[in-house]
């Protein structure tokens, strides 16, 4: 398996790229509350900004998250 493929938290990428969400490793109430707003498994995240928060185009919607929270949603790099 390539290194690229293996999943990093979403603070691991830069500005500009599209990555898909592997898994969430938060509580389980932090985790229901990611995927109502649409940061769920398998779905293409755009990452906007990457700095003491990190804000996230998901579907429609852009999406701020505390650093804290984005260092524990991992996500793999979408090919290009």
């Amino acid at each position: 398996m390539s290194p690229v493929s293996l999943p990093q938290p979403l603070t691991s990428f830069a500005c500009g790229v599209v990555v898909q969400l592997a898994f969430l490793s938060l509580l389980p109430a932090e985790a229901e509350r990611l995927r109502d707003l649409g940061i769920r498994e398998g779905n293409e995240i755009h990452v906007i900004r990457n700095a003491e928060s990190l804000i996230c185009k998901v579907e429609a919607s852009r999406v701020v998250l505390r650093r804290e929270v984005a260092m524990n949603v991992f996500a793999v790099l979408q090919p290009a």
